[in-house]
C-alpha cells in the first residue's frame, strides 16, 4: 500500500531536479513558515489518500499543491513562469512510487500572485485490494 509520506518524498525528488535542472535550484521547506520566507525555495502538501473500488481492487487518489517562492520577490515573474514549465513538464509523466507510475488525473494548474506559483494536480492509482479469505485450495471442509 502507497502511503503519503512515500509519495511526499518522491515528489520531492521530481521537483528538486526539475528545478536544478530549469537552473533555478531551491531548498525545500517542510513546515508551514510564516516569515522569514527563505527565498528560493518551495514546499509540498499532500492531502489525504482517499480510495474506492471493490472486492478486487482499490482506487485511490490523492490531491498535491507544490508552492515555490522566488528568489526575488520584486521582480519574479520569469523565474515563476520558467519553474511553472519545469514542475508542469517533469509531472506530466507521472511519479513513480514502489515501482507504480501515479499519473495525474487531469490538467496540472498553474497559478501565481505575485511572488509565489502555486501548482495543483491530483494523482491517481490501482492497488490490488488485500485479499480477506481462505482460497479454495486451502479451505478445510467440515
Amino acid at each position: 500500500m502507497i502511503r503519503w509520506k512515500e509519495i511526499d518524498d518522491a515528489l520531492g525528488a521530481v521537483v528538486s531536479a526539475a528545478l536544478k535542472a530549469a537552473d533555478l535550484p531551491a531548498g525545500r521547506i517542510r513546515d508551514d513558515v510564516k516569515a522569514p520566507l527563505v527565498r528560493r525555495s518551495y514546499r509540498i502538501d499532500v492531502g489525504q489518500t482517499d480510495g474506492m473500488g471493490t472486492d478486487d481492487y482499490a482506487e485511490t487518489g490523492c490531491d498535491i499543491e507544490i508552492y515555490f517562492y522566488s528568489a526575488d520577490g520584486k521582480r519574479p515573474r520569469d523565474e515563476l513562469n520558467t519553474a511553472a514549465d519545469a514542475i508542469r513538464a517533469a509531472l506530466r509523466e507521472g511519479v513513480t512510487v514502489q515501482g507504480v507510475v501515479l499519473i495525474p488525473e487531469d490538467d496540472i494548474t498553474c497559478d501565481a500572485d505575485g511572488e509565489t506559483l502555486a501548482v495543483m494536480l491530483r494523482l491517481t492509482w490501482i492497488e490490488t485490494a488485500e485479499e480477506t479469505g481462505e482460497f479454495m485450495e486451502e479451505m478445510v471442509y467440515g
